[in-house]
């Protein structure tokens, strides 16, 4: 996103929002590994100070996260546990799953499967998973219907209207060249407007900020042991 000229990708609200969608676990310590490309548990290397932090549980190129968390989520709603948003690491891919957290009494793995044999590496500090709140079973609960666009005369209108809208700005930007268009984005999504000025008529989200997880945890007290030496009588140091 930084490196676009202009800052332009944030520009792109369903991106930008898509980045801050949940919250990313971090990694302690720095983990390599390396896969030559066998279907075996040993055919993964893995170079990690905390163990089973990362390692080579399955086969085929998968190499397992320890999320070392428990989740608890209220009744009716599960994680959704993905790699990092729009965050590519070249030679392994993320594998996204669901969670029932709202039961769940144990921790659970995530997952990366190689697409390549080849090393890749994280730092400490660098998220390896985004974790976002979904509502259970909302998926099979709604039925997709697909109709022509003809058949909502409204939407058809604000359809055509914000086609030539685009079109204007593209034609716009293309004979003058780019640079000497004084319209370099209409910002219609950007605000939650139509392209005749009408606001949307539903909630819209320009920034997103999910709360920073509250630390309840009690000090943890560590037993000590006084070890007391007496030397007897007759013994030397």
């Amino acid at each position: 996103m930084e490196e676009f000229a202009g800052r332009h990708a944030y520009r792109c609200l369903p991106v930008a929002i898509g980045n801050t969608y949940g919250w990313q676990l971090l990694l302690p310590v720095d983990v390599t590994a390396e896969w030559n490309g066998g279907s075996g548990v040993g055919d993964i290397t893995v170079h990690c100070s905390h163990l089973h932090q990362a390692i080579s549980h399955f086969q085929c190129g998968v190499l397992t996260f320890d999320v070392a968390y428990i989740f608890r989520t209220p009744p009716g709603y599960h994680l959704l546990v993905t790699g990092p948003t729009n965050v590519v690491k070249d030679g392994i891919a993320p594998m996204t799953a669901l969670v029932e957290s709202d039961w769940l009494p144990y921790t659970f793995t995530f997952n990366y499967r190689f697409t390549r044999p080849g090393r890749v590496a994280w730092k400490a500090g660098e998220p390896y998973a985004q974790i976002c709140v979904v509502q259970a079973n909302l998926q099979q609960s709604v039925q997709p219907v697909i109709r022509r666009l003809s058949d909502n005369a409204q939407l058809t209108a604000d359809h055509l209207a914000w086609r030539a809208r685009r079109c204007d700005l593209l034609a716009c930007q293309r004979d003058v060249g780019g640079a000497g268009c004084k319209r370099t984005w209409d910002r219609d999504y950007f605000y939650g407007r139509y392209a005749d000025g009408r606001n949307a008529q539903t909630e819209h989200t320009v920034k997103l900020r999910p709360k920073t997880p509250l630390d309840e945890r009690t000090p943890e007290i560590v037993p000590t042991i006084e070890i007391m030496s007496q030397q007897s009588p007759g013994m030397r140091d």
